[in-house]
């Protein structure tokens, strides 16, 4: 079952609640939000399990950034060996 956050329609997942709270706990002491600083401990328990999911999926936005690039690399590495093994022609 999932849970709507209450302006964004994002639904969490209640199954994963308790996960994301834990991880919530984990948060740095200060957080920067759209330019403006908070401490972590004034948030509501809601807002943080929401920072930790977005800084979740922004790590692992990251990561397939990082993946895509290295597979990109390797596409042109592969091309040119192809073209280098083309007959002139």
């Amino acid at each position: 079952m999932a849970k709507k956050a209450a302006s964004s329609g994002i639904e969490i997942n209640t199954a994963a609640d308790s996960t994301w709270a834990n991880l919530a706990e984990s948060l740095p002491d200060n957080l920067t939000i759209n330019g403006k600083e908070y401490n972590t401990a004034d948030l509501s328990a809601n807002t943080k399990k929401l920072l930790a999911i977005y800084l979740s999926d922004l790590r692992i936005v990251g990561e397939q950034k990082e993946m895509l690039a290295l597979a990109e690399l390797g596409l042109k590495a592969l091309a040119a060996e192809i073209a280098s093994t083309l007959p002139d022609g």
